[in-house]
């Protein structure tokens, strides 16, 4: 199973209607937006991971975060952490205007909404890809993190751009944009 399904496997209805909650938005927007910030994440990550710094901090990330997938309703129940340039710098490094930018015109929510979608979601999926990629093997080298992240990017650009055309083109830019 693709990371990318993995994630959205953590997402159902109830944990949907908490990020709802806490962005203030209804939630089929909710729904929408998250159907584009997920790949968004993935594709940040994976430009990022493509300098061997980054690589290295998005591993660390995804080891620190590993145990957020036991608990997904309480982290979206705590909503956004206050640090919100020290995640997302470490995952996206420069890309990360990209990333929140590309979110806010695919999903039209404003740029304090996207910031916060991206803070909830951002742990999960560090989360799924420590325990899909790395499992019990902690000590897996920065290059195998970026070659994961690559092929996981493309796969959700594609996936994304047979489902939604407008999110596939922003990905696109995003990620092909090395």
């Amino acid at each position: 199973m693709a990371l990318l399904d993995s994630v959205q496997g953590q997402l159902g209805q109830s944990e949907i209607a908490q990020i709802s909650e806490r962005l203030g938005i209804n939630p089929a927007l909710a729904q929408t937006a998250v159907a584009a910030a997920v790949p968004m994440i993935f594709a940040g990550m994976a430009r990022h991971a493509s300098a061997p710094d980054g690589a290295a901090a998005i591993q660390q990330a995804a080891q620190s975060h590993q145990d957020v997938v036991d608990n997904v309703g309480s982290v979206l129940q705590a909503g956004p952490p206050a640090d919100s340039g020290g995640l997302l710098g470490r995952i996206f490094g420069q890309h990360n205007d990209a990333v929140h930018n590309g979110l806010q015109q695919a999903s039209g929510l404003d740029s304090e909404k996207a910031r916060k979608l991206l803070m909830m979601l951002s742990p999960i999926v560090l989360g799924v890809l420590a325990r899909k990629h790395f499992g019990n093997d902690q000590q897996q080298a920065p290059t195998q993190v970026s070659d994961t992240l690559q092929q996981e990017a493309a796969n959700a650009e594609q996936q994304v751009q047979r489902q939604t055309p407008q999110v596939g083109g922003i990905l696109g830019q995003i990620f092909g944009n090395h």
